[in-house]
This record gives C-alpha cells, sequence and structure tokens, in this order.
C-alpha cells in the first residue's frame, strides 16, 4: 500500500476516525492516554515510540508516549499531549489532534489507555526525559503495515507482536498498533478510492 505524507494521512485518518467512533471502555477505574504521534520523515510517515528505562514502571518495554491521568489534565487528550511533552520534548503546541482509538484495558496494572492520534507540525527533534526514557524510536508506519500483514488474523495475546527498529513490541501497544494499522489501511483505501476516475 503506498502511503501518502504524514499531513496527508492524518487528514485519512481525521476522516475515517469520525466515521467510526472509538470504542470507549466503561467505568471510571485507573485511567491513561498515549500519543499516537504522526510526523513525516524521509521515507514518508512515522510515529513515536519509546523504550522505557530500567527505572520506572514496566521497565524496559516499549510504548507510546503517554501516561497516568491526572486531575489537572481535564480530559485524557490533555493527559496524552502533556505526557509527550514531558517523555520526548514535543512542544504541544506543534501537535494538533487527529482522533481517538478504541481504549484497551490492561491486564497486569489494571488501567485502561486511551490512545490519541496527533500529527506533529514539522519535523520530529527529539528531547528524552532521560529518567523515562531510554530511547525514542522513530517508526516508519510502513513497517508498521508490514509487520502486521505478517500475524494470524486473529492472533491471540502471545501472537500479538510486533518486530519494530530491533524491539519486540506486545503487550497493550501491540494492541493498539493492531487498530492503529487497521484503521490507516481503511483511510488510505477510502481515500485512494474517492480519487479514482469512475
Amino acid at each position: 500500500m503506498e502511503l501518502p505524507s504524514a499531513p496527508q494521512l492524518a487528514d485519512a485518518l481525521r476522516a475515517s476516525l469520525a466515521d467510526r467512533p472509538a470504542r470507549l471502555a466503561p467505568g471510571a477505574g485507573r485511567r491513561a492516554a498515549v500519543l499516537v504521534l504522526l510526523y513525516q520523515s524521509e521515507g514518508g510517515p512515522h510515529l513515536v515510540l519509546t523504550k522505557r528505562t530500567e527505572t520506572v514502571a514496566h521497565p524496559g518495554q516499549v510504548s507510546f508516549p503517554g501516561g497516568r491521568f491526572e486531575a489537572q489534565d481535564l480530559t485524557l487528550r490533555r493527559t496524552a499531549v502533556r505526557e509527550t511533552e514531558e517523555e520526548v520534548g514535543v512542544d504541544a503546541g506543534a501537535v494538533q489532534l487527529v482522533g481517538r482509538l478504541d481504549d484497551v484495558p490492561t491486564f497486569a496494572s489494571n488501567f485502561v489507555i486511551s490512545p490519541f492520534v496527533a500529527v506533529l507540525a514539522g519535523r520530529l527533534r527529539p528531547v528524552p526525559d532521560r529518567v523515562e526514557v531510554a530511547r525514542v524510536m522513530e517508526i516508519p508506519v510502513a513497517d508498521v503495515l508490514s509487520a502486521d500483514a505478517r500475524l494470524p488474523d486473529n492472533p491471540g495475546l502471545a501472537e500479538l507482536r510486533y518486530p519494530l527498529d530491533s524491539e519486540d513490541v506486545w503487550g497493550a501497544t501491540a494492541r493498539i498498533l493492531r487498530d492503529f494499522a487497521d484503521r490507516v489501511r481503511t483511510a488510505v483505501s477510502a481515500t485512494q478510492a474517492a480519487r479514482a476516475p469512475s
């Protein structure tokens, strides 16, 4: 599948996400939010993942930038943007929200994670928080789609793993990637169909 630029992909996803709103998990339990941050780089649209340091919760795991909802955030969307600014050094003013993916409950930590898709104006110049982030991973969206295409149609939790940038991405992050990959394919296909000559 030929992918458009990150801003064009963001526009396509915005329309697609509006057509099929995110499934939200009920209840007022422990909440967290993450940002699926798109940006344009050489070779096409990319997204940001982080590898956690060994001194924080879930040490060494790969995740989207984000974290626990705090009362002063007021909304989960603000949580996702604030945490991304703190963890990766991305200016919140350069982040434009695109839409929301399905909520993802976690099993071990009993959180509900709300993923938000956003697009970055300009290039990514990460300044990672060295306490929380061991490395910032800049992942081509094409690599996510390629890894996703090799998965079974209905993978179990043990099978739902994405080999990306020499890391094994699993758990809640892999479930978010699965939803994201499906939404990207749907959005791009709809855009291409709309542009095709009748």
